[in-house]
């Protein structure tokens, strides 16, 4: 194992979330996530994501996942790479449709360490998402679809870290 010293976890929160008007990003983008150092230079990952806004949408998501350090890594900068699975689930209640997304997203982390027990990183990626689109309205055409799409995710998206 690794040195007992270590800070083994970490929570994330979405920049954004804390302070709007200074950090912009997706609504979308997952909340909160959680970290744990299961070796020196590999980590777990899960995430969370919980939306509502009354008349209009309800969202859920997790998202567990791996990451693993480089070796070049030095100082304050660190650097990992890794693969997330996201899960989602929305109801638009205006549309009456409900979309259940599955995704894999491998991603590139830069984290720059402020201190023992905080730091900022970014997680920019791709992501590979297949859709599932279920429409609930009752009117005769049935809109339901599926759908694959493909992207950069998380570009410019800035968390919080809080090691403990």
């Amino acid at each position: 194992m690794f040195a007992q010293d270590v800070l083994k976890n970490m929570i994330s929160l979405n920049a954004d979330d804390l302070i709007p008007a200074v950090f912009s990003s997706n609504s979308s983008e997952y909340n909160l996530n959680y970290r744990r150092a299961v070796s020196e230079n590999n980590h777990l990952r899960f995430g969370l994501k919980y939306f509502l806004e009354n008349d209009n949408q309800f969202t859920i998501g997790a998202k567990p996942g791996v990451d693993f350090k480089l070796k070049s890594s030095s100082g304050k900068w660190s650097f990992f790479y890794g693969i997330d699975l996201a899960f989602d689930y929305i109801d638009n209640y205006q549309s009456e449709r409900k979309y259940i997304d599955s995704s894999f997203v491998p991603f590139f982390r830069i984290e720059l360490l402020l201190g023992k027990h905080f730091s900022i990183s970014t997680e920019p990626g791709l992501f590979f998402k297949f859709q599932k689109i279920k429409d609930y309205d009752g009117s005769p055409i049935d809109n339901s679809d599926e759908i694959f799409s493909s992207g950069i995710k998380n570009l410019g998206v800035i968390n919080l870290n809080f090691s403990f």
